[in-house]
């Protein structure tokens, strides 16, 4: 019955129409796109990392003792913004074998280290949140905090987040 209702309203001559409408469209985009054979400049040397200047809310890891010791990371424009906005449920642990997940991804703070969120739909793809008691984020860094994103995804399904503290040493 609605196909019958549409073919009344869409014949071949609204097809052409709706054709040649989209064609004008996609046209004028292309003109206005630079040349494929163009190279866009690009920047040899991007601008070093400085915590405590304005920029996108990012997460990041405590690479140096230094770092730890004066508590820098506390005071960057960052550290308001990595904060978990979903509380744990308090429960307690199960009277069973508990799971411990130690997420260890490239090195970390790769898509997930956006604050607001990434472009990447598949950077936060633990899919089996049931089965974990314990979650800890991973960096190869001296203290890892996880990304907000991390927290809140594990506190909705009642895991306990960890930060992993770094310690090496050599033995003589």
């Amino acid at each position: 019955m609605l196909i019958s209702l549409l073919r009344a309203y869409i014949n071949r001559q609204t097809l052409v129409t709706l054709y040649n409408f989209l064609s004008r469209i996609l046209n004028k985009m292309n003109s206005n796109a630079p040349p494929q054979d163009q190279e866009f400049p690009t920047i040899d040397h991007p601008p070093q990392f400085d915590p405590s200047q304005p920029s996108i809310p990012i997460s990041y890891p405590i690479k140096t003792l230094e770092e730890l010791e004066t508590r820098s990371y506390f005071e960057s424009f960052h550290c308001p913004f990595n904060k978990s906005s979903v509380p744990l449920k308090p429960k307690s642990l199960p009277n069973r074998p508990r799971l411990l997940v130690c997420h260890d991804m490239q090195g970390g703070y790769v898509d997930d280290k956006w604050v607001q969120g990434g472009t990447n739909p598949d950077a936060y793809a633990i899919r089996h949140w049931y089965l974990i008691d314990v979650f800890v984020y991973f960096s190869h860094s001296l203290v890892t905090l996880p990304p907000p994103c991390w927290i809140n995804t594990a506190h909705r399904h009642g895991v306990k987040v960890l930060l992993f503290l770094f310690i090496f040493f050599a033995i003589l």
